[in-house]
């Protein structure tokens, strides 16, 4: 149960790289266990003091052989939940928190409170610093009713496949079989230019927006 079992965080509606995200990861000892991780994978063999930049989004088509994400996809593997997540349409520009962009889009799947993105950890260790543990997300080419938004997605994994992506002993073949397997099942919405900045948060974010509050119409997305 995602409701009950991470509801000692925070919520968050606007959540940027490196912030504290919850995840579910498969504990020897205890099962399903559910604790805080920087969004933005550091491989557990990182040496340098700065953090490797653009490590929040893996592509599954590269996962299992790049170096930054291979060790992580090979047996560290979890689960991130979410009410949904945010994309841009470049191909609709809007004006809004001072500059001109993409129109914003909330996406998530009808009937679940709560989903669940393929991702990735790791736990980082380095003399004089606190062990960190991180994560990233698989991302994949997008699902046919949200592919006018933006060209890929998260994998957005169905409940009967958790157990096998944490699997630590699931195959290469049988992890890139859940990807290409895994939901589709999206309905979109056009939301407010306020989540374009990081400094607004709220439930309010994911409602959506009037014609006049995004100055731009209505393109077909779902209510």
């Amino acid at each position: 149960d995602f409701k009950r079992g991470f509801s000692w965080m925070r919520p968050l509606f606007n959540v940027a790289p490196a912030t504290q995200v919850p995840i579910i990861v498969k504990d020897a000892a205890a099962g399903l266990r559910i604790q805080g991780a920087r969004w933005g994978l550091i491989p557990s063999w990182w040496q340098k003091a700065a953090p490797p930049p653009l490590a929040i989004n893996a592509r599954s088509e590269e996962v299992a052989d790049k170096p930054l994400w291979r060790d992580s996809f090979k047996s560290v593997r979890c689960l991130m939940p979410a009410l949904g997540w945010y994309e841009w349409n470049a191909n609709q520009l809007v004006s809004g928190q001072g500059r001109q962009g993409g129109q914003p889009y909330f996406i998530s799947c009808p009937g679940d409170e709560a989903i669940a993105f393929a991702a990735l950890w790791s736990l980082w260790q380095r003399p004089g610093a606190e062990p960190m543990v991180s994560c990233g997300l698989l991302t994949k080419p997008a699902a046919p009713g949200i592919a006018f938004i933006h060209p890929r997605m998260p994998v957005v994994l169905m409940p009967a496949q958790f157990s096998a992506w944490l699997d630590p002993a699931a195959t290469r073949e049988q992890l890139l079989a859940l990807v290409a397997g895994a939901r589709e099942d999206f309905a979109s919405r056009p939301v407010s230019t306020r989540v374009n900045s990081v400094r607004n948060d709220g439930p309010e974010l994911i409602e959506k927006a009037a014609v006049a509050a995004t100055g731009t119409l209505d393109f077909g997305g779902s209510p």
